[in-house]
């Protein structure tokens, strides 16, 4: 899909960030751990009619390029300042839209600062169930946070591959991508990965990388979840590990005024699995709301 690349100067290096274009209010998509900007494209398309759309590659991820070490992350507030910057770099209020460690960003950054967003929309975004709050945290702390088996499986996952057509054949319809639509692989393989010096590809976010954001999640998220003022929606997957039932009840109790929907038979990836009932929701939300 057309794009506009584009690079935004951080405090202590520079972003990748892509401008889709389109009409309509000014509207950010923030990604999920080790994907990219890149990887919604279709969905970026699919809101161009009625939303003008951008994304920025976090740190570690897609084509950005600021510092990213695995052993120095002590927490996710280096995601949530990045892109406090991003949207004052922007210049005026914005739809925000944030999947997984995106919108966790986007929460932590709405709750802060709200007179920069006119609207949130949360998909499985990463809020830790209250109940396990203690138990992660004790874990960050003795390093153990780093064993739990879906942070091994992520830093140990594959990372480079001869060309593009053997990741595309290695990942199709496997693992997280199992019931992806087609063209979000596509899109995933054209920029979530990069040439490599030895004239190979490889993942834009080592897995070290995402393994180590993985680890570290916040325990936090709650004392934000209640000052969020703005018009906000939250999609999550009945199927999901993510977004759990007792995250939704609390939810629902700290932001009565949330819209929350749940998507039967879909799990994480919901933009990726069912992509035209996501956007559908979206606009539904927005023109009630009445910023389309």
């Amino acid at each position: 899909m057309e794009h506009n690349d584009r690079t935004f100067n951080g405090l202590d290096g520079s972003f990748h960030y892509i401008d889709w274009g389109g009409s309509g209010p000014l509207t950010h998509i923030a990604h999920a751990t080790g994907l990219c900007a890149g990887a919604y494209s279709p969905m970026a398309k699919s809101l161009q009619a009625h939303l003008h759309v951008v994304g920025l590659d976090f740190r570690g991820h897609g084509h950005s390029v600021a510092p990213a070490y695995a052993r120095g992350l002590k927490n996710w507030e280096i995601f949530y300042d990045d892109l406090e910057r991003f949207f004052e770099h922007l210049g005026k209020p914005f739809v925000a839209i944030g999947h997984s460690l995106g919108g966790t960003a986007s929460l932590v950054v709405s709750s802060r600062r709200p007179e920069l967003v006119s609207a949130l929309i949360l998909i499985e975004p990463g809020i830790m169930a209250p109940l396990w709050r203690p138990w992660v945290y004790l874990a960050q702390k003795t390093g153990l946070s780093g064993y739990v088996p879906f942070v091994t499986r992520a830093s140990g996952r594959k990372g480079v591959w001869k060309n593009r057509d053997l990741a595309r054949a290695d990942v199709y319809k496997k693992g997280q991508f199992r019931y992806w639509a087609d063209d979000f692989i596509d899109a995933f393989i054209d920029e979530g990965l990069k040439n490599d010096e030895m004239r190979s590809v490889k993942l834009a976010c080592n897995p070290a990388w995402e393994g180590r954001c993985l680890a570290m999640a916040p325990c936090n998220i709650w004392k934000y979840v209640p000052r969020l003022k703005i018009p906000t929606l939250v999609l999550y997957g009945k199927l999901s590990k993510t977004f759990l039932p007792s995250v939704v009840r609390r939810f629902r109790a700290d932001v009565p005024q949330a819209k929350i929907i749940g998507f039967e038979q879909t799990g994480h990836f919901i933009p990726m699995e069912v992509p035209e009932k996501t956007v559908e929701v979206i606009l539904n939300f927005l023109s009630e709301n009445k910023i389309v």
